[in-house]
């Protein structure tokens, strides 16, 4: 059974400003100088000009009008023929220097959260054109109700020595987010489906400017109670140390910028809920309830 905490009024009102303030990080406005990336009418990514223009130019499948890159016709017909233009896209921009590895991994691109697959993208390519993912993040607790948080390794394009969940990852191309969950869990923390206990929590959309781009992520979010007796330990080399948090110690640590935003954002969520005390946020939509 998930175990219930209990939280003081100063840490209640901690994490309801932190929670504000990290929610403002991951809902960052676009930067200037960005095109709506197109297919027929729907904005599906967004991508800079500089990006937009030398698609138009390298590739008849992509065509500039006003302030939009467009896909064609040809390549819209079904999700395998929009797959192959992304593939080919990505390896047009590897030509280019832009996308460093077009064969990466696919994942699964929607509109919105809402919306069936649109398509399969190389990983890489995701954030260059601005197109929305999915990825699971666990909030892990030990047997005293700490949270249990991972530190990244330092060479990581994005939050490189920061704190992070448990475990978190991008949902892979006709992958089920469970599991996602599971191969995450293993992989990143070295647990399995018997060593934990999992509740669904919060989703929320995380959009912010990142090195290669913009990122567009709808995450699923789990809390994981730790069996006893059972420690993490990580396998694929992305984590370099586990540590245990208090509520303190964790807003202290998103205060000083020290953990992934997203990270405080789902271990915020996960305390207060867990000790009756739910974020009434239509940011955050839970297991049941209707996205808007």
């Amino acid at each position: 059974m998930t175990q219930s905490s209990s939280l003081s009024m100063y840490e209640v009102l901690s994490m309801g400003q932190m929670f504000e303030n990290l929610k403002a990080k991951l809902t960052q406005p676009l930067p200037a100088g960005i095109f709506k990336f197109c297919a027929a009418s729907e904005t599906i990514g967004y991508v800079s000009k500089d990006v937009a223009m030398k698609m138009a130019t390298i590739s008849s499948e992509f065509r500039l009008e006003d302030d939009r890159l467009i896909i064609s016709d040809e390549a819209l017909a079904t999700e395998q023929t929009r797959t192959v233009a992304m593939r080919k896209a990505a390896a047009l921009l590897h030509q280019l220097g832009i996308v460093k590895n077009p064969a990466s991994e696919l994942v699964d691109v929607k509109a919105g959260p809402l919306d069936p697959v649109f398509c399969q993208a190389p990983r890489e390519l995701t954030r260059v054109l601005g197109l929305m993912t999915t990825s699971v993040r666990v909030t892990g607790y030990d047997q005293e109700g700490r949270i249990v948080l991972g530190k990244r390794l330092q060479s990581k394009a994005i939050g490189g020595g920061l704190w992070d969940s448990l475990t978190a990852g991008l949902v892979k191309a006709s992958e089920e987010p469970k599991q996602a969950l599971f191969r995450e869990l293993f992989e990143e923390a070295g647990l399995v489906a018997d060593d934990v206990e999992l509740t669904e929590g919060a989703r929320f959309v995380q959009e912010l400017v990142v090195p290669e781009g913009f990122l567009r992520e709808q995450v699923l979010t789990f809390d994981a109670q730790i069996k006893p007796g059972l420690t993490p330990k990580n396998y694929d080399g992305q984590v370099t140390e586990f540590k245990s948090f208090t509520p303190e110690e964790l807003v202290r640590a998103a205060e000083a910028d020290e953990m992934m935003y997203a990270a405080g954002i789902a271990s915020i969520e996960s305390l207060c809920r867990r000790a009756d005390r739910r974020i009434d946020d239509h940011w955050l939509r839970y297991r049941g309830q209707i996205w808007i």
